[in-house]
């Protein structure tokens, strides 16, 4: 079967041309929200897009607490799919937004009885709302007239569009103008335009005389800012558009319009716990910084903090830093051609301040252990798109790296060949420099590690019914250790049939199974892993790692992307195309050059009568997306992968190679696809079967072969 997204799937291309009906249970593909923007310490009203209906919304989650979201329709409304990149339908919700809620992105997730929800975003902002008029606003005399500070928001909703957004100013006001629109589409499952896929901003901004005095493109990725000092009194003109001249219904934005500076970072960039400096704010549109005082609490929590700081006697938005238990160390803008000696561990906040700068940092090495080096700017918003070279003691390059998955950041981690010290480089990829190229730079002693990532995007459960999501780990600097994966958080009724990824395997089932009395609802769950490793001292470790979770984007063609999300959301919901599928046995005993046999059935609610089709792995043609089956361990010929008509049972098999790695007790399922369109399925589970590859002489004579397939039915 082909990936689609966690619990949905693309169809076989047995399948492909199946008929759907209307019967088919899907999620609920959301798309765009309007206005994008709710201004803190209000309540607003929204329309959320989606490509099947959101009627009985009971609950809406977002990746941090504080806002609450109702459903606002009063009578059903009808969403049909009606194909690949439409904007869908839209449902009015209400969302409240306490006065001490932190401005920012929010992660939007909905659960209904029905199904549950891929991710949509909201801005929460500090100033007031205003929304675009439906009348002309598409050149500079008719441009809509608003009052600053304002969130504006609007829709680049066709070919061709711009939008004008016309205020008065005063001689010598210093404006922002941030722009939110990729930011706040960029984890839509199904974002295709006509013209590409997401929406590329640029703003110009026309003095009352209709001269151009500024205009930006990409600022934060492909958002737009441009900060300007006005030169005169009087109406000035903010004009936005595409960059292509594209249009999109779901090409929803948010300008915020104000006369108050942006804060871009701190330098230092990082703090250690316990720890007070003075610093600076960087500031976007200046080459000038604001002084600060910044602290950490002995008790803050190490990673990334927020907090909003004075600029101009004015509170600006709220600034990222890091906190880090780890000694910290500030360099000055002052050039060397030495490397500075620094201890491990160590964090350095730096900035490349000319154009073609290389910093250089020395540390001295034992042979044989792991060192990490980690950069953060990029996930800041800030320009540097960082480069890191490792250097022996006579100067020879031993390793190199640029971007990390799906930052611009780089990391790397090495083993020293020798005893001796090292030298490690960071520059930017293009040679540039300036005052907001600033960085931090972590480079301690590393030891045996893993990374677990996967398509934890969401599961929707009938009572009595299973899914799979696939783990896949990243076993790093030598270590081949089982790991664990747990999962928190899941709704009531609702289990998790623990896994444990053994050696010699780089992923695994996650088979959540839903109670025959469970009842409608919904939670956000946690995935993470442990692992016990051995320290440089040979000591035990429990090494414990939140997993990367990844939704997906589709693509046109049929193509699909992936991109980090928040939030896992689990939801028990009403019955579904499929009411039951079981598998027996429920533990196999399989010898390697062996063959086995189970046996599956199915139940399907009244209405769905479309084929079914099974398999053990996610395949994507030759790719392989979801992996669940010890290496050596494949479909054996013969299995029946389809159900269609009223046939409810089939025989699917395994067989294990001579060579098949050895395991005991693995969870593993029949997977079982159902057609929702042309490319995607909702992917059923059947209940956990547990998996054992022995050797030949301790394999149970009781496992029968797979029926060949002309005998499977007279």
């Amino acid at each position: 079967m082909k990936r689609i997204s966690v619990a949905l799937w693309a169809l076989t291309i047995t399948s492909l041309f199946a008929a759907t009906t209307e019967a088919a249970i899907g999620f609920r593909q959301l798309t765009s929200v309007y206005p994008v923007a709710v201004q803190r310490g209000t309540t607003g009203t929204v329309k959320v897009r989606s490509n099947f209906t959101l009627d009985r919304a009971y609950q809406v989650f977002f990746d941090h607490p504080g806002l609450m979201m109702k459903l606002a329709e009063t009578a059903p409304i009808d969403a049909p799919l009606k194909g690949r990149g439409t904007a869908g339908t839209p449902f009015k919700f209400t969302v409240e937004a306490p006065a001490e809620q932190t401005p920012g992105i929010y992660e939007v997730r909905i659960a209904t009885p029905a199904a549950v929800s891929s991710v949509t975003h909201l801005l929460i902002t500090d100033f007031p709302v205003v929304e675009e008029q439906t009348s002309p606003n598409e050149v500079t005399k008719t441009g809509q007239l608003v009052t600053l500070p304002a969130a504006v928001c609007g829709t680049v909703e066709k070919a061709e569009d711009v939008d004008f957004y016309r205020f008065e100013g005063k001689r010598g006001q210093r404006i922002t103008f941030n722009v939110y629109g990729q930011r706040v589409t960029a984890a839509i499952h199904d974002m295709v335009g006509r013209g590409g896929y997401h929406l590329d901003p640029i703003i110009t901004l026309y003095d009352p005389y209709g001269t151009v005095i500024g205009q930006n493109d990409n600022f934060f990725g492909g958002d737009a800012l441009l900060v300007a000092t006005l030169p005169a009194d009087g109406i000035y003109a903010l004009e936005m558009r595409d960059t292509r001249y594209s249009g999109d219904p779901r090409y929803t934005y948010c300008i915020e319009m104000a006369a108050r500076p942006v804060g871009l970072a701190t330098f230092p960039l990082a703090m250690q716990q316990g720890a007070t400096t003075k610093g600076e704010l960087l500031v976007a549109g200046s080459d000038e910084t604001s002084p600060i005082e910044l602290k950490a609490a002995k008790d803050a929590a190490p990673g990334f903090t927020e907090r909003r700081f004075a600029i101009d006697k004015q509170e600006a938005n709220p600034v990222r830093y890091l906190v880090s238990a780890e000694r910290q160390i500030t360099r000055d803008d002052k050039p060397t051609d030495k490397p500075l000696e620094v201890g491990l561990p160590v964090g350095i906040s730096g900035r490349l301040a000319k154009p073609g700068e290389t910093h250089q940092y020395s540390f001295d090495a034992k042979k044989g252990r792991y060192y990490r080096l980690n950069v953060t700017s990029k996930r800041l918003g800030l320009p540097l798109d960082s480069m890191l070279v490792v250097l022996d003691s006579a100067g020879k390059k031993i390793s190199e790296a640029d971007d990390q998955q799906y930052t611009s950041d780089a990391e790397l981690t090495f083993a020293a060949p020798s005893d001796g010290r090292y030298t490690v480089q960071l520059k930017d990829v293009h040679d540039r420099g300036g005052p907001n190229f600033v960085y931090h730079l972590a480079i301690e002693q590393a030891g045996p590690e893993f990374q677990l990532q996967g398509r934890f995007y969401y599961a929707m459960l009938g009572s009595g019914v299973s899914m799979m999501w696939f783990a896949k780990v990243a076993r790093l600097n030598g270590f081949d250790g089982p790991i664990e994966v747990h999962v928190d958080g899941l709704p009531a009724g609702v289990t998790y049939t623990p896994l444990t990824v053994p050696a010699g395997m780089n992923h695994g089932a996650m088979i959540l199974s839903a109670a025959k009395d469970a009842q409608v609802g919904a939670s956000l769950a946690r995935v993470w892993g442990r692992a016990q490793v051995k320290d440089a001292d040979g000591k035990p470790v429990d090494v414990v790692r939140p997993a990367l979770i990844t939704g997906e984007l589709q693509g046109q063609g049929g193509g699909q992307g992936f991109w980090p999300i928040n939030t896992s959301l689990v939801g028990v919901v009403e019955p579904l195309d499929l009411t039951e599928v079981v598998a027996t046995p429920d533990a196999i005993q399989l010898p390697r050059g062996g063959k086995a046999e189970v046996k599956l059935r199915i139940a399907r609610s009244k209405d769905y009568k479309d084929p079914v089709s099974l398999e053990w792995t996610l395949n994507y043609f030759t790719n392989r997306l979801g992996e669940q089956l010890p290496p050596g361990v494949t479909l054996a010929k013969g299995s029946q992968t389809r159900l269609a008509g009223n046939t409810l049972e089939a025989k699917i098999g395994l067989e294990a190679a001579k060579d098949a790695l050895l395991v005991e007790r693995l969870p593993i399922g029949v997977l079982a696809g159902v057609s929702i369109s042309f490319s995607i399925d909702t992917l059923y589970s059947s209940n956990p079967i547990m998996l054992s590859v022995t050797e030949p002489s301790s394999a149970q004579p009781a496992t029968k072969p797979v029926a060949k397939a002309e005998k499977k039915k007279k």
